[in-house]
């Protein structure tokens, strides 16, 4: 039996285990650039999803939900037809910035590589919550918890 166990680890490497950094690496780029491109890709489709195919009523399940808009059909559709075109917009100019910024990808080292990607996501992140909360404001601000539209007060 100790026979066995010491054949065993005769012929072990440690370092086998790990994986070949250098091909790790060369992925690393394509990694980062994915990361950095999905989510302006998808609010870009989420946008065009809620602006070209929204759903008619309010549901649990699909479309932009928040407990505001979800108070009458007319809330409803306004939220989606909001976030619709705000997150088309959002989603196509953040497209376009970080497809430039991956591009200078190549000329960059791995540790500035990640340190420029690692920003653009704190940076994409901050938008979408941004856009979010001005969505739920607006809302907030043109419809009552009823759903039913404010009226203006002229003084």
């Amino acid at each position: 039996m100790i026979d066995t166990l010491k054949s065993l680890f005769t012929d072990f490497d440690p370092a086998k285990i790990f994986p070949d950094l250098n091909k790790l690496f060369d992925v690393m780029e394509l990694i980062l650039r994915i990361a950095v491109l999905i989510g302006p890709l998808c609010l870009l489709g989420f946008g065009l999803w809620y602006l070209l195919a929204p759903t008619k009523e309010a549901n649990h399940h699909v479309g932009y939900r928040f407990y505001w808009g979800m108070s009458s059909v007319e809330v409803w559709q306004f939220t989606q037809r909001l976030a619709g075109l705000v997150w088309t917009g959002l989603g196509l100019t953040m497209t376009i910035v970080m497809a430039i910024i991956c591009n200078g990808y190549r000329d960059l080292a791995q540790d500035a590589m990640l340190c420029s990607a690692l920003k653009a996501l704190i940076w994409e992140l901050g938008i979408i919550v941004a856009s979010i909360l001005a969505i739920n404001i607006t809302v907030m601000v043109l419809f009552d918890s009823k759903g039913y539209r404010r009226r203006r007060t002229r003084r």
